[in-house]
């Protein structure tokens, strides 16, 4: 993608409109209908992408969003309308959709000028059912000649008519045929009957409308005047000819308040009306500028004063992610930096009272800098969690099942780049939760005493350090025997059933092309859906757990550090080597007496902790340490926890907790010697050395 500001800040704001427009639509879906302040957000948002687009010239997103914004300015501005909602959210998704497929074209630098072409036509389609105008008698009555001329008015039971308007629109504002339809609906309130040329707004008729205008001949008891104010009004009208004066020309909506003022009415009236049209959404600075509408702010004085005396400050920015990414890397460095001066080993046995002062003032402002740059990093993980209705929403056409999702904790904040890529592995495991685990039909779910819809909740909390997120279903659960039978058919069972547990068993499903569906959908039967959700999760440094009740439903906990960068970490010594444990994995820590220690026959070393026993890990065999504690009673024992499984870590002693900066090992030394078992990454400690971080989860393996 170009490097240029423009094209990026388009990219972001389309991004965040059309991530609202899904969570209004959703809302309103759910609703069976939209409020007024939905309906205008909806136009609002619709008239932003439409000008940005057309800026940028994406000619077919801006067609496509204006066709929507008039769709909505004309229900916004007919109350008495019966919208189709379910058609409409269908018709306004899926153009959300077009205009995130063409965003992410235009990304990749493979935009091409390929236009919604069905989508156009379900709208225009569409918009003659929304005026109502086609079927409605009192608008089409009496029936006209069959080919009326252009200017003619055609024999009518009710002699001549009593005004004839040809009306032409604005040049580009496209679908004229509508637009002719919006002006019979206009004025329809002060007319007995209205004859129009062409008799049908077709769409194969805006040629004609273009070049030639659309002909009202319009019957009414209304003073005539009143009915050439009613059409002055109407939306995108350039001019009007009359067939008694010379033509009415609308070149410019907001010079109508010079024209005459004898009318009852004040001339500023049309504006209003044209005015969302024209400028860009919202539209409060013309409001503002016009001094004439006095009564309207008077009730408001006291607001409005301070809002003219000073200009109200802004008070957010937007901030590309890779400087507040850079920005982390330098806090991470001034956080090493701090370690380095006040951990030095040449303080060590000074009395240095005044320095003591100073570096606790440092390592104060340090962990507020740190704290404030984090907060900027932080976001909530509502827009990720929204995301999850329109998954939902769409699975419910596919596979015919009625659930309904509830989300919980959404104010929960995430690094953006853990948000970034946390939306896979939920779409994954909701998907999962539709296909497996809610029962198939009404009738299974009724004689298992639940309610017709399936439930999944989908909540956030905070726990300490990490975020555990929960996706919850009331379907069927995991079954078990089919789990494990399927697993010893693959292989995967070491161990025999009788010391598995249930945990144990549920994890199978995590495994690489493990599937105990019979059948292969288009949703699930291949085997990589939780399996991409472990891989994932595990990329950004979390871990992944399975509960289940047979018969009641499944739960899946996903627990995610605060951000990647930065951790707390025990600092464990074996031999002269420092390594860091995240404190994250880390159940309890004590020092094994030798009556605790168990052999089996092959030679395995063993540790019981309250009846309960579990594998030994010892450190400097593992990394090849030379030390001189290798007994047991001589060391420290740390606990280490993964996905529900414990290990015990053997090392030569605890240093203390500190936080750290986690920094990728040096490909240099990956190009050597390939990939450390048992280490994630490194850090740099106080004293300038390098210190190896330990992966729990890989010493399982």
């Amino acid at each position: 993608m170009s490097n240029d500001p423009m094209l990026e800040m388009f990219i972001f704001e389309n991004n965040q409109l059309t991530d609202r427009l899904e969570e209004i639509l959703m809302q309103g879906e759910s609703d069976a209908g939209f409020d007024e302040d939905a309906i205008n957000e909806i136009f609002r948002n619709m008239h932003t992408i439409k000008g940005s687009s057309a800026m940028m010239s994406f000619d077919n997103i801006s067609t496509l969003a204006h066709s929507i914004e008039d769709m909505f300015f004309f229900i916004r501005e007919h109350h008495d309308c019966t919208p189709d909602w379910k058609l409409i959210c269908d018709l306004v998704l899926q153009s959300v959709d077009f205009f995130k497929e063409q965003v992410t074209k235009i990304q990749n630098g493979s935009y091409s000028k390929e236009e919604a072409t069905a989508l156009l036509a379900s709208i225009h389609d569409y918009m003659p059912r929304l005026t109502g105008a086609a079927p409605d008698p009192v608008k089409a009555a009496p029936a006209p000649e069959p080919a009326a001329s252009a200017g003619t008015a055609p024999a009518q039971a009710d002699g001549a008519p009593t005004l004839t308007a040809r009306v032409f629109f604005e040049d580009g504002c496209k679908m004229e045929n509508i637009r002719a339809y919006q002006i019979v609906n206009a004025i329809s309130g002060i007319c007995t009957s209205i004859v129009t040329d062409p008799p049908d707004f077709l769409e194969e008729c805006t040629d004609q409308i273009v070049n030639h205008g659309a002909v009202f001949f319009i019957h009414s008891d209304h003073p005539v005047e009143e009915i050439k104010q009613k059409l002055s009004e109407c939306l995108f009208v350039k001019s009007i000819e009359f067939d008694d004066e010379t033509p009415l020309d609308l070149p410019a909506p907001v010079s109508a308040p010079a024209a005459e003022p004898p009318a009852p009415e004040p001339a500023v009236a049309p504006a209003p009306a044209v005015q969302p049209q024209t400028e860009a959404a919202p539209p409060p600075t013309p409001v503002a500028a016009e001094p004439a509408p006095a009564p309207v702010s008077a009730p408001d004085t006291k607001k409005a004063a301070p809002a003219s005396d000073a200009p109200v400050k802004q008070s957010y920015i937007s901030v590309n992610v890779e400087k507040l990414d850079r920005l982390l890397e330098l806090v991470g460095e001034i956080v090493i930096a701090e370690a380095m001066v006040t951990k030095n080993p040449d303080l060590q046995g000074l009395n240095l009272e005044n320095f003591e002062a100073a570096a606790a003032m440092l390592r104060k402002n340090t962990d507020e800098l740190q704290d404030v740059v984090m907060s900027v990093r932080m976001i909530p993980v509502s827009g990720t969690f929204h995301k999850m209705h329109r998954i939902v929403r769409d699975l419910i056409r596919k596979i015919d099942k009625e659930v309904e999702l509830t989300i919980a904790g959404e104010e929960t904040e995430l690094d953006k780049n853990i948000i970034d890529n946390l939306s896979d592995p939920l779409m994954h495991i909701i998907r999962n939760s539709m296909d497996h685990g809610i029962e198939a039909t009404v009738e299974e779910r009724v004689a298992a005493g639940k309610p017709l819809a399936g439930r999944i909740q989908l909540e956030a909390r905070n726990a300490g350090g990490d975020v555990i997120i929960s996706i919850t279903d009331d379907g069927r659960g995991l079954n078990r025997d089919k789990i494990l039978k399927k697993a010893i058919d693959q292989g995967l069972v070491t161990k025999p059933e009788s010391e598995l547990t249930d945990k144990e068993i549920y994890n199978f499903i995590m495994l690489p092309g493990f599937s105990t569906k019979d059948q292969v959908t288009e949703l699930s039967g291949r085997g990589v859906g939780m399996d991409v959700v472990k891989k994932n999760i595990e990329k950004i440094g979390g871990q992944v757990s399975l509960d289940s009740s047979p018969g009641k439903g499944m739960t899946v906990n996903i627990k995610i550090p605060l951000t990647l960068a930065i951790l707390n970490g025990m600092e464990i010594q074996v031999g002269h080597n420092i390594y860091i444990v995240p404190t994250l994995n880390i159940r309890e820590s004590f020092k094994p007496q030798p009556e605790n220690i168990i052999i089996d026959p092959d030679g395995n070393e063993m540790v019981m902790i309250r009846g309960e026993i579990y594998p030994i890990i010892k450190l400097y065999e593992l990394f090849k340490c030379e030390t001189e504690i290798t007994r047991f009673e001589d060391g420290i024992m740390l606990m280490g926890e993964d996905e529900g499984r414990t290990i015990g870590v053997f090392a030569d002693q605890l240093v203390g907790e500190q936080q750290v900066v986690v920094k990728p090992i040096p490909q240099f030394i990956l190009q050597k010697i390939g990939n450390i078992k048992g280490i994630s990454g490194c850090t740099i400690l106080g004293n300038g050395n390098i210190s190896l971080i330990v992966d729990i989860k890989a010493l399982f393996d």
